[in-house]
C-alpha cells in the first residue's frame, strides 16, 4: 500500500512539473534591473516593462546584462511608481508600444529615438501636459498610428521625420495644434486626424499627396490657409466640416479641373478654382518661349521660382514635382508643335 501511495505522488509531482513548465513556457517573462522591470524579448534582447524608481526623468537603460534593451512595452507608464515628466529614448529602442504612455498627464517633453520604426496605437494619447513633439530624428519611422497623440490638449507643436508617409484615424484629435507642415513623402492622412483641432490655422500638403480622411479637419474652426495640391485623388466626407461648408469662412486653394476642385464643388466647399496653365513660369496665362528662358535661368541661380506646392503644381511639367531642365526641353518640345499638351 505504502509502495502504491509512493508511486501516485511521484506522477502527480511530475504532472505538476510538466504543467508549470507549460505555464512558464507560453507566459512572459520578467527580470528586474535595479528600478526597472525588463520584459525578456524572444529573440534575446529586453524591452523596458516598468519603473520602480523616484526621478522624474530617468536615464532608460541601454544594455543589461550584455543585451540591448530595444523599445518600451505596451502599458508601461501604468507600471511606473512616480510621475514621468521627460522622456529621452536611446538609440537603440525601435518600439514604443500600445498605449505606452496613455493617460500620463505629467509627461511634457520626449525625445525620440533614430532608431525607432513603430510607435503602437495610443502611445501618448491623454497626455495633457505634453507640449511639443519633434520626431525629425526618428528617420526610420514612416507611420503614425492610429490615436497617437489624441486628447494631448497642450501639443502645440509637432515635426515629422521626413520618412512618415502615412498618419492614421485620430492621431491628433483634441490636440492644440496651431499649423501643420507634412514631409514631402506624405500621401494620406486618416478619417478625424486633425478632428477637435480648435487652433489649427493653416496646413501645408506636399506634392504627390493622394488622400484625406473623412472628418479629418473636422471643427478646426480657425482653419483658414489650405492648399489642395493637383495630385490629390481622394477626400473623405466632411473633411473640412463644418467650416468648410456652405456659409463657412473657409476657402480651399485649388486648380480648376483637379479631383480637389469638384469635390469642393460637390460638397459647398468655398474653393479659389483658379485656372492651370502648365509651364507658366510668369503666370501671364500662356505658355511660351519666356516660360523655357526664366527655368534655364532659375536653374543658374539668376531667377527665383518659389518652391511652395500651389506653384511647382504649375511650373512643373514633367510630373516629378520639381523644376528641372527637362521642364524646359518639354515645353520646347510643345511648343515646337512635338507634343500637343503639357
Amino acid at each position: 500500500m505504502k509502495r502504491i501511495i509512493s508511486v501516485l505522488i511521484v506522477v502527480i509531482m511530475l504532472f505538476v512539473m510538466v504543467a508549470a513548465s507549460a505555464i512558464s513556457t507560453a507566459a512572459a517573462t520578467y527580470i528586474y534591473y535595479g528600478d526597472w522591470k525588463l520584459l525578456v524579448n524572444s529573440d534575446n534582447t529586453y524591452s523596458v516593462a516598468g519603473y520602480g524608481g523616484t526621478d522624474t526623468a530617468p536615464d532608460f537603460p541601454e544594455t543589461v546584462y550584455k543585451k540591448d534593451v530595444v523599445g518600451i512595452t505596451d502599458d508601461f507608464a501604468q507600471n511606473c511608481s512616480c510621475a514621468i515628466t521627460e522622456v529621452s529614448l536611446p538609440a537603440k529602442y525601435t518600439k514604443i508600444g500600445t498605449g505606452a504612455f496613455y493617460n500620463c498627464t505629467t509627461l511634457t517633453s520626449v525625445t525620440f529615438s533614430e532608431g525607432l520604426t513603430e510607435i503602437g496605437s495610443m502611445a501618448f494619447s491623454g497626455c495633457s501636459a505634453l507640449e511639443s513633439a519633434d520626431m525629425s530624428a526618428a528617420v526610420n519611422l514612416t507611420k503614425i498610428p492610429y490615436a497617437c497623440f489624441s486628447g494631448c490638449t497642450a501639443l502645440a507643436d509637432v515635426v515629422f521625420s521626413d520618412n512618415i508617409t502615412f498618419i492614421s484615424d485620430y492621431a491628433f484629435s483634441g490636440t492644440a495644434l496651431q499649423s501643420v507642415t507634412f514631409p514631402d513623402d506624405m500621401t494620406s492622412i486618416g478619417e478625424y486626424c486633425f478632428n477637435e483641432c480648435s487652433a489649427l490655422t493653416d496646413v501645408v500638403f506636399p506634392l504627390g499627396f493622394k488622400s484625406i480622411g473623412g472628418y479629418a479637419f473636422n471643427n478646426a474652426t480657425k482653419l483658414s490657409s489650405v492648399y489642395l495640391p493637383a495630385s490629390i485623388e481622394s477626400i473623405g466626407s466632411y473633411a473640412f466640416f463644418p467650416e468648410g461648408y456652405e456659409g463657412g469662412k473657409l476657402t480651399l486653394d485649388c486648380y480648376a479641373g483637379t479631383y480637389a476642385a469638384e469635390y469642393c464643388y460637390d460638397n459647398l466647399v468655398n474653393f479659389t478654382g483658379d485656372t492651370l496653365v502648365k509651364g507658366d513660369v510668369d503666370k501671364n496665362g500662356v505658355t511660351n518661349i519666356n516660360d523655357a528662358t526664366y527655368i534655364q535661368l532659375y536653374r543658374a541661380g539668376l531667377y527665383t521660382i518659389n518652391d511652395d506646392a500651389k506653384t511647382i503644381d504649375r511650373v512643373d511639367v514633367t510630373g516629378d514635382y520639381k523644376v528641372t531642365i527637362r521642364d524646359v526641353t518639354q515645353i520646347q518640345l510643345y511648343l515646337a508643335g512635338k507634343i500637343t499638351n503639357l
